[in-house]
């Protein structure tokens, strides 16, 4: 097995340990919505959705990049000889940051209640909001360094318990307490701080009482670009529930939200999962004479997984939905949104790949540079569309600027980091993507049954374009068969499941 391939496969192993705990926690968005539908109004659901829009803008911010120079700078033995002393100093910058931000934040509430949520909310709200906030920000680092570390199970692990207690409280305090948005808040308190406690040990045992001022401005003066980029991205980016909020109502926020978690689950399960893990596999590749053949492989990889599961939500979109919908026509105007987001995520994905070569060669003032363009091009066009298309003018603004974004980035790899792709694989996975997926706009069957059987038909017919038309290299052609020969014994399924903890 090439070394290509074994560290790919270690990538996706520790990927699918992330990916469960992404999962649980978008599945448990899958649970919780008949209990918002019961117990949550549209408009509060929708309220709560631009209550998230803050965390992820804070999320992206928090520490000014440290996070992102921690992740460089942690495998990089010349530079980072004393790991301790970079986790500590990472984190204890991470959290002064973010409680200031949060005593801001808490000072300009009543700004954001008049011009961001056009409502009133309360004071014991926004703490509530504020402190459940900031415990989720205090854990960050500490799940960073275990990203790091490689240690994909107690990541998983503490992620799950995590997400499992919220589900639980936010049952137990919309249904038996009628808290509505309070309930929620309280709900993310108290599980955040079983998950800081679970961390603790981790936090403890790989600090080093040692400030490093010269490490924190190298790691600063790296992170800081991205951070500025991606959180002014993260603000254009979530303009569209803003424009939506202005130009319609908090009912078509709700609605947008609901089409925008569910295409969301390619981009939770399979980019978010796989970055986590690829990311540090492919900076200890910096000094390697393969690493060039590393990315290129992996990237078609990915896209080639990234298709795959794209493709599964847009075809089986309306089946998905029926269950969502629970009985409510306020929530059916999703459908038509989903796959106009699904196919902006897939660029998306990309996009975020493409980020790498240029990391690598520490070209972040250029990434920065173009999340910020992006994000400005996404508040026009936001601004010209929704108006018009209320929320589906914000997934074809999503989708646009995703695939001028990648278009971009691929242009600069291509100029500084000399970067390779398999370009006719590549060109191979589009092209059966589309083949398979545009039969279900031109025709569909009215009888459910029949019309499940006919989307079956399509990724069947996208499986066999792939296997037939030279794709897979022979090499790859024997794994699968290797594959599939090792897993379909159900005797050898434990041996076969202990043999994935070498990858971990």
């Amino acid at each position: 097995m090439s070394d290509t391939f074994q560290s790919f496969r270690s990538t996706v192993v520790q990927s699918a340990f992330y990916g469960m705990g992404n999962f649980l926690g978008k599945f448990s968005g899958v649970i919780l919505l008949p209990i918002y539908l019961l117990y949550l109004p549209v408009e509060v659901f929708g309220l709560y959705a631009l209550f998230e829009v803050i965390f992820q803008i804070f999320q992206v911010f928090s520490g000014f990049g440290v996070k992102l120079g921690f992740a460089r700078w942690y495998w990089d033995d010349e530079s980072t000889p004393n790991k301790k002393s970079l986790f500590y100093t990472t984190y204890v910058f991470n959290a002064v940051v973010c409680i200031l931000f949060s005593i801001l934040l808490f000072v300009g509430f009543n700004f954001l209640s008049q011009y961001y949520f056009k409502t009133y909310i309360s004071s014991y709200s926004a703490l509530l909001f504020i402190v459940g906030n900031l415990i989720r920000l205090l854990s960050e680092v500490p799940l960073l360094l275990l990203r790091a570390q490689h240690r994909a199970k107690k990541h998983s692990v503490v992620q799950m318990v995590q997400l499992l207690l919220f589900v639980l409280f936010t049952y137990i305090f919309l249904s038996w307490f009628k808290m509505q948005l309070d309930g929620i808040f309280w709900a993310i308190i108290l599980s955040g701080l079983f998950q800081f406690i679970m961390l603790l040990p981790a936090v403890i045992s790989n600090s080093q009482a040692k400030f490093d001022g010269k490490i924190l401005k190298d790691i600063l003066m790296y992170g800081f670009p991205v951070a500025l980029g991606n959180m002014v991205n993260v603000l254009f980016n979530f303009t569209d529930k803003y424009f939506i909020n202005i130009f319609s109502d908090l009912k078509n926020v709700g609605t947008f939200t609901l089409a925008h978690k569910v295409s969301n689950i390619v981009n939770l399960l399979i980019v978010n999962s796989f970055m986590n893990a690829y990311m540090h596999s492919y900076f200890k590749t910096v000094q390697q004479k393969d690493g060039d053949d590393f990315f290129s492989r992996s990237f078609t990889y990915f896209l080639l997984v990234l298709s795959f599961c794209s493709m599964l939500v847009i075809l089986f979109i309306e089946e998905v939905m029926m269950l969502f919908d629970a009985g409510s026509s306020d929530y059916s105007g999703s459908i038509v949104l989903v796959p106009v987001l699904t196919i902006g995520l897939i660029f998306g994905g990309i996009r975020q790949m493409l980020t790498l070569p240029l990391n690598k060669i520490k070209k972040s003032k250029a990434i920065g540079i173009l999340s910020v363009m992006a994000g400005l091009l996404n508040v026009l066009l936001n601004y010209l569309f929704i108006p018009t298309y209320y929320a589906l003018g914000a997934a074809y603004a999503t989708g646009i600027v995703q695939v001028l974004s990648s278009g971009v980035l691929l242009y600069y790899g291509l100029k500084y980091a000399q970067l390779k792709l398999e370009w006719k694989r590549v060109a191979m996975l589009f092209a059966s993507f589309t083949i398979s997926v545009l039969p279900l706009y031109f025709y569909r069957f009215d009888n459910v049954f029949i019309n499940i059987v006919y989307k079956l038909v399509l990724i069947l017919v996208w499986v066999l374009i792939l296997y037939y038309s030279g794709f897979l290299y022979p090499s790859e052609r024997g794994r699968i068969i290797s594959f599939w020969n090792k897993w379909r014994k159900l005797n050898n399924l434990k041996s076969n499941m202990g043999s994935l903890k070498d990858s971990d």
